[in-house]
């Protein structure tokens, strides 16, 4: 009984780890742990086209297409027409079917910083995620690569095709610990912003968000991250844990943030909030335990934002995605950060 009112609880949450979990059964269909795309999103994937939108105040909008691997990915390339080469960001979206302005609600976090940095002579790139408008063809052995590392690449790609003097990753959530995988890779980087993102594995953190809501079960929820973290490439055999196949966990196990940022050894810009309620306290705790004197890593902690950077009140959920507009100070925060 106490099994299936914690399956009962479980469909009721929604845990921004972007996973859910479920029954430990081997896996019978091509899902994998972005299970929210809808048929409309594929639809507006398939119907993007080229065009400009250039705003007053000398910002252009190029939206276009990124082709990768075979897929399609609504892309938008942000710059201010000032006659200078600039540098640029790429947005990483965190876990989930996410589209290129990291849409939650009526809130667009990727779009207003992005118009806010152009202002400031910051370029960025954002795009959809590859689950976003094919997450039907994500099979269960779909990992990082599938999910982001490929395309990162490839906008990389196209970022160093433009008329531009650096490369940062603004990764959030998830997306920061992509950030720091893609710049230990060596990839042609010259520094990576983590935005209210951890060094904890990421069943750890689904864990605690479920516990948070349903304290009763926490037995459960821990026994699902500690099989999820056990999993490696020779021990998968099509089990579920959190919404996941253990191909998608075997993968995400290869990837080590600490470790990471260690290894890149590049100027690196933590941004975390204690107002964050997808996040832990734990999660700050060991960002100031592992980098607070590394001379690269500088940690900058609000208390007024929330988990996709917007100040509002988060005792109360209904004011979280309301519309509001981006604060100015996180967007000094990365500008300052990149001009130094």
């Amino acid at each position: 009984m106490k099994y299936l009112v914690a399956i009962i609880l479980l469909m009721g949450i929604i845990a921004l780890s972007g996973c859910m979990p479920e029954n430990k059964e081997k896996a019978t269909s091509n899902s994998n742990v972005d299970i929210q795309t809808t048929a409309a999103s594929k639809a507006n994937c398939e119907s993007s086209t080229h065009f400009e939108i250039v705003h007053d105040n000398g910002v252009t909008e190029k939206h276009f297409v990124l082709e990768n691997d075979g897929y399609s990915l609504n892309a938008v390339y942000t710059y201010i027409n000032d006659g200078k080469r600039n540098p640029a960001i790429l947005f990483i979206a965190g876990s989930g079917p996410t589209d290129y302005n990291g849409t939650v609600g009526v809130l667009t976090p990727f779009e207003d910083m992005a118009l806010a940095f152009a202002q400031k002579g910051i370029c960025s790139l954002r795009l959809d995620k590859r689950t976003f408008c094919y997450a039907s063809e994500m099979d269960i052995y779909a990992g990082m690569d599938e999910e982001y590392l490929s395309d990162c690449n490839a906008a990389i790609e196209y970022l160093e095709k433009q008329s531009i003097t650096e490369i940062y990753l603004f990764g959030h959530s998830l997306g920061g610990q992509i950030a720091t995988e893609l710049a230990a890779r060596g990839t042609n980087v010259d520094g990576i912003i983590l935005f209210n993102s951890s060094a904890r594995h990421l069943a750890d953190i689904a864990c605690d968000q479920y516990t948070a809501q349903d304290p009763s079960n926490k037995d459960l929820y821990t026994k699902y991250a500690d099989a999820a973290k056990s999993v490696t490439q020779t021990s998968v055999s099509g089990y579920y844990y959190y919404g996941a196949s253990d191909y998608y966990w075997a993968s995400y196990n290869q990837i080590n943030t600490a470790n990471n940022i260690q290894i890149a050894n590049m100027k690196t810009l933590i941004i975390n909030s204690t107002n964050d309620k997808q996040l832990f306290g734990e999660d700050i705790v060991l960002w100031r335990a592992l980098f607070s004197t590394m001379e690269n890593v500088e940690i900058t902690l609000y208390e007024d934002i929330s988990h996709f950077g917007y100040v509002c009140d988060t005792s109360d959920s209904r004011f979280m995605y309301m519309q509001m507009e981006f604060p100015l100070k996180v967007v000094l925060a990365c500008t300052e950060f990149i001009g130094r």
